[in-house]
């Protein structure tokens, strides 16, 4: 059933109540939108009774928001039959809305529980409603085909640790001197966004920006990691916290130099790290 739909029933009962629905069946509602166990009797009402109410409200409404720009427009078509045909709180990300080549059709489904499938192109993901609060899904929503509104979502932003932090930046380094498909970059590319520019972004803007990146040189590219990553941990950490962790952190990288014979990596990380931590104590004098 459309959570959208039976949350605003709820809301508006004295306008539905008695004319559409009876006060057991606005109590039944209540209870399953709540996750409350539900009596077999209540079962039975709420999918014979209920359920062909809302569904038939559902096809009244066929309410849709286009979320971003430069979408291919055969493909919003497909993206609210494919929505029309679900009949639930959804909506359509990714290259297939904008990228003439893609390989799969990303369709989120607002559920109480989380889990993923593939049928053919389409891979279908099951999110709960507290998920849309989170960056990630947020940025997808942000571009996409949906059956209902973005405006009241609030997002939750969490700071990362700055451990968690320089492993995404080394793991980017790495990606980049091996030439693999530097999947990371756009993770930090992500937190740039986020955290320095205070902004979430859509997720087709990161991708373009993620490509423009690509296809620089490798050792633009690591310039421009490198900047990035040093304004994250300027912008997130204090600077005495951080020029201590530094501290203690180069002390480690140089210790393992002596165990590797490929040391480019290691090089690359003690030269960033070393100027944001002499940045950090300057900041203190």
């Amino acid at each position: 059933m459309n959570q959208n739909i039976c949350h605003k029933i709820i809301k508006n009962k004295d306008k539905f109540i008695p004319n559409l629905f009876t006060y057991r069946q606005i109590n039944i509602l209540k209870k399953y939108l709540n996750k409350k166990k539900l009596t077999k009797t209540e079962k039975t009402y709420l999918y014979s009774t209920i359920k062909k109410k809302i569904d038939a409200l559902t096809i009244l409404k066929e309410e849709y928001y286009i979320n971003g720009q430069k979408m291919i427009k055969q493909r919003m078509k497909k993206a609210k039959k494919i929505l029309k045909d679900l009949n639930r709180d959804a909506f359509i990300s990714g290259s297939f809305l904008y990228s003439r080549k893609y390989n799969d059709i990303d369709i989120y489904i607002i559920s109480n529980k989380r889990k993923d499938y593939f049928k053919g192109k389409k891979h279908f993901m099951f999110i709960t409603e507290k998920d849309l609060a989170k960056p990630i899904f947020y940025s997808a929503l942000q571009y996409s085909v949906a059956n209902f509104s973005i405006d009241d979502i609030k997002l939750l932003i969490k700071r990362p640790g700055s451990d968690d932090l320089i492993l995404d930046y080394e793991q980017a380094i790495v990606e980049i001197l091996n030439n693999d498909d530097q999947k990371m970059i756009r993770s930090l590319l992500f937190d740039y966004y986020m955290y320095v520019k205070r902004i979430v972004p859509d997720s087709f803007s990161v991708y373009k920006e993620f490509t423009r990146i690509k296809k620089m040189k490798q050792k633009k590219k690591i310039n421009m990691i490198n900047k990035m990553v040093k304004d994250l941990l300027l912008k997130l950490y204090s600077k005495r916290y951080m020029y201590y962790e530094l501290l203690s952190f180069l002390k480690q990288l140089r210790k393992s130099m002596e165990k590797y014979k490929k040391k480019d990596n290691i090089l690359i990380y003690i030269d960033l790290l070393t100027e944001v931590k002499n940045e950090c104590r300057r900041a203190q004098v």
